[in-house]
């Protein structure tokens, strides 16, 4: 493997002072070039002095850099090990990668009397306004290190996400790799290992973008996918079809919704419609059955309230319990489980979707005396009890349980580091599943305030605080896009939301949406986030 360093690229270099680090790394992540330090009186209790850059190169390759070992088919970032060892200490590449390493240990750790926040904030800005020199620069303008460098501050504000606004600059970030892909094409940008890899984190970045904003994805699914021949694909871009599939059948039907009258022509238009979301439901569902033993899940307990920390006539609190009461579900790797919970997720954008056409289609009668609204509702129900089964093991819960759980090795598939401790990766791709889940009107009370307890973990200790800005939202789907069709029983009306704890009137939001709910939502003017 190539070798990975952190050298801060400005003037002012830092060091501080704590117990030896957790996770060393291992030889082929070697330390930083030396930089000077400031002079100060030592500690006593100190140890070791550790300069920051160590540390905080060690940090993020231990929480975002997944590499592919023994028979994992699939990594995360991994092609970030290449490009910066490749590229000079004042690349905007490297700048890129520092502001997120110091963010990211920052949320997480105290360095002595110094603001990270501040120093990432500066590697940041040197990144932008080098990256903004590399886009002008033909000979650069395109190149996998541009590209890596967009991605990576797109990262970053997930990070520091501490304003709705900051979320804005998430979306142009992925319109610039989205046009850098565009630009260089796709048999180009496949032409190398690295090149591929750049093109997949884009494509997921598009299948993010799409489906939480409800808008079809850019170009197209087929340009997306196209020369990746189904019966070929890896089980990752295998769902990364399902899901683009999914947000440009959501867009479709949605238009048609938006702007149909009740004829018996368009009658007609919308059970074809009905019949193709639940085709392509099945579609998915059929597909996770025929995954092989190495990529599904198994059950690791079930525990009861009393197991998880709820005592007997006390009232319970939800919110600060790591497992919710039932099922506890262990993934061969988190990649896997990602697919597994992407899948869940589009499987209740379909749901959802379904029970909006049934409603339509059942006017004026109430369309949760249906069939179709109650085989919906099962699977939206079983598939929010599913995603809340993978939370435990994202959260790293299963590493503390002696005797549940043993992988035989102290190395997971990071970078470097050990698996006994929380990781950064698998809570940011929790995050979206846990919006979902928050905000599907099939999720029970309980489940709800359990959701927002682990979001609210996420953001204050895994330290990804973009997890607060969607914790913040309070909606229902598809209650409210029913509601906003017109076909919601009277008998039935919406309640009111709320936002940041005040209330929001119904229609307050039925109106066009002003303020950011995603990063996806952003800009699309009126668009409730998923599903």
């Amino acid at each position: 493997m190539n070798k990975l360093g952190l050298t801060p690229s400005t003037s002012t270099a830092v060091a501080t002072t704590s117990t030896p680090p957790k996770e060393a790394p291992p030889s082929h992540l070697p330390s930083p070039r030396p930089t000077p330090t400031r002079q100060h009186t030592p500690d006593p209790t100190a140890t070791l002095t550790v300069p920051l850059a160590q540390r905080a190169a060690c940090y993020f390759a231990s929480n975002f850099l997944y590499v592919p070992l023994g028979q994992m088919p699939h990594g995360h970032m991994d092609y970030l090990v290449p490009l910066i060892d490749a590229e000079p200490p004042d690349s905007a590449l490297r700048s890129a990668f520092n502001a997120c390493a110091i963010a990211a240990l920052g949320n997480r750790q105290k360095a002595n009397s110094l603001n990270l926040a501040n120093l990432s904030l500066r590697e940041h800005t040197l990144a932008l306004a080098k990256t903004h020199a590399a886009l002008g620069n033909p000979a650069t303008a395109n190149s996998d290190a541009t590209l890596a460098t967009v991605l990576l501050l797109g990262l970053y504000e997930s990070i520091t996400a501490i304003k709705e606004s900051r979320m804005l600059a998430w979306r142009s970030h992925v319109d610039g790799a989205i046009q850098i892909v565009k630009l260089r094409g796709r048999e180009q940008m496949r032409s190398t290992k690295t090149g591929t890899l750049l093109f997949q984190a884009v494509r997921h970045q598009v299948l993010g973008r799409a489906l939480t904003s409800g808008t079809p994805p850019p170009l197209g699914v087929d340009w997306w996918m196209d020369g990746m021949g189904d019966g070929h694909l890896l089980p990752s871009a295998a769902m990364h079809r399902f899901a683009l599939r999914v947000s440009e059948l959501r867009a479709e039907a949605a238009a048609l919704l938006a702007g149909i009258t009740r004829t018996a022509g368009n009658i007609e238009l919308m059970q074809q419609m009905a019949h193709r979301v639940r085709l392509l439901d099945q579609e998915i569902a059929s597909w996770l059955l025929s995954l092989p033993p190495n990529l599904r899940f198994k059950t690791l307990c079930w525990l009861s309230d009393e197991e998880v920390g709820l005592s007997p006539g006390r009232q319970y609190n939800y919110s600060k319990l790591e497992v919710f009461p039932g099922r506890v579900d262990m993934y061969p790797d988190f990649v896997t489980a990602r697919i597994w919970n992407t899948a869940r997720t589009v499987r209740l954008v379909l749901a959802s979707l379904n029970i909006r056409i049934t409603a339509w289609l059942s006017t004026p009668a109430d369309y949760r005396t249906t069939a179709e609204y109650a085989r919906s509702k099962a699977i939206c129900e079983g598939t929010i009890a599913d995603v809340i089964s993978s939370v435990p093991y994202h959260l790293g819960w299963h590493t503390k349980q002696a005797g549940l759980f043993d992988n035989g090795t102290d190395r997971s598939g990071f970078a470097c580091g050990h698996e006994d401790s929380i990781k950064a990766l698998p809570a940011w791709f929790l995050i979206w599943a846990l919006t979902c889940v928050k905000n599907h009107d099939m999720a029970t009370d309980e489940q709800r305030v359990w959701v927002k307890g682990r979001l609210r973990f996420i953001a204050d200790h895994v330290g990804l605080k973009y997890a607060n800005i969607v914790n913040d939202l309070e909606l229902r789907f598809p209650s409210m896009f029913i509601c906003q069709d017109g076909t919601m029983p009277s008998s039935d009306p919406l309640r009111a939301g709320t936002y940041k704890g005040r209330p929001v009137p119904v229609s307050a939001m039925l109106t066009a949406i002003t303020t950011p709910r995603t990063p996806e939502s952003m800009g699309s003017e009126g668009r409730y986030p998923s599903p």
